[in-house]
């Protein structure tokens, strides 16, 4: 059995390579996954100075060729999955379940530089094998603040608390909730703070730390 990076009544953290860990967790089919892989991180980084140094990421292909996802998400899960817009008939194609709607988060700020037209949104979809059966009502666009450049984040890509409180009750009162790129643990924290039982699994022990550390906050009410 996988050994646990932090554990409480509600959060269950692994570090590790999600592909290596889910397989040890059992079935996990009836969850709902929601997560952000970490698109993009094969592109150009942003660099600095005369030795043009790396300042936004570790060099990595991770999406050069994307991962088996009928391996990361069980096909009978509901998966909420993050993501650019260039890169949904890419992950459309590779997913095990269809793609049941689209949302788009809109930012109160620009967060890229024009190309062509400088992006203040991110996707979210969410896929399914039978249809997905809301708790209330919403509509395609969420206009939501992003986390200010000058506020302190525990991840270059972090999302706020209350967007992921959002998408989580929205899908779900009562299945667990399952991350396996959990970054600083912001998809955990909602959960917990929802009072759902949630499975995180993250690579980088650095964001593992930092997701212990939130995790172990007092959950404040909503």
């Amino acid at each position: 059995m996988t050994k646990s990076y932090y554990q409480d009544d509600h959060v269950t953290l692994y570090h590790g390579d999600a592909l290596e860990v889910l397989p040890s967790l059992g079935d996990l089919g009836s969850s709902l996954f929601v997560t952000d892989p970490p698109f993009g991180i094969s592109d150009a980084p942003i660099q600095h100075g005369p030795e043009r140094t790396n300042i936004w990421h570790p060099v990595s292909d991770w999406d050069h060729d994307l991962p088996a996802f009928d391996q990361l998400f069980p096909p009978a899960a509901t998966v909420a999955m993050f993501g650019h817009w260039r890169k949904r008939v890419e992950v459309e194609a590779l997913m095990p379940t269809p793609l049941r709607t689209e949302i788009i988060w809109a930012k109160d700020t620009h967060v890229g530089p024009p190309c062509p037209v400088a992006r203040r949104d991110e996707r979210i979809w969410v896929f399914s094998p039978d249809g997905i059966t809301p708790t209330r009502f919403e509509t395609s666009v969420w206009d939501s603040p992003i986390i200010p450049t000058w506020a302190h984040r525990r991840h270059k890509n972090e999302k706020p608390v209350s967007l992921m409180i959002r998408l989580v009750s929205w899908l779900t009162d009562s299945a667990t909730i399952v991350d396996p790129f959990a970054g600083s643990g912001t998809t955990l924290r909602a959960a917990k703070d929802l009072g759902l039982r949630a499975i995180g699994i993250e690579q980088l022990e650095e964001h593992c730390e930092s997701a212990a550390s939130r995790l172990a906050q007092e959950v404040l009410p909503l």
